[in-house]
């Protein structure tokens, strides 16, 4: 068996001025940010999932929007797997 970190839909539409703010993102971030520190001290995997909406009546993940990005804060490195 192998360990990876899975970091899904850390993205800028649930951030302040996103289009689909959530309580507290900040918080939630840093956690993620704790857990992605340690995976990568240890030189473990990391996956960002990042969600980009097709569905003509979505309101938020839309493609080619800032909305769609991955939070700066848990940005992915170059060998992460996005």
């Amino acid at each position: 068996m192998k360990t990876v970190l899975i970091l899904i839909d850390i993205q800028n539409d649930y951030f302040s001025g996103g289009r689909c703010e959530l309580e507290n993102p900040i918080a939630a971030a840093r956690q993620a940010r704790s857990l992605l520190d340690f995976f990568r001290r240890q030189g473990w995997p990391t996956v960002h999932i990042q969600h980009v909406s097709t569905r003509p009546d979505s309101s938020f993940f839309l493609p080619d929007t800032d909305g769609i990005k991955i939070h700066a804060s848990i940005a992915p490195e170059t060998d992460e797997t996005v």
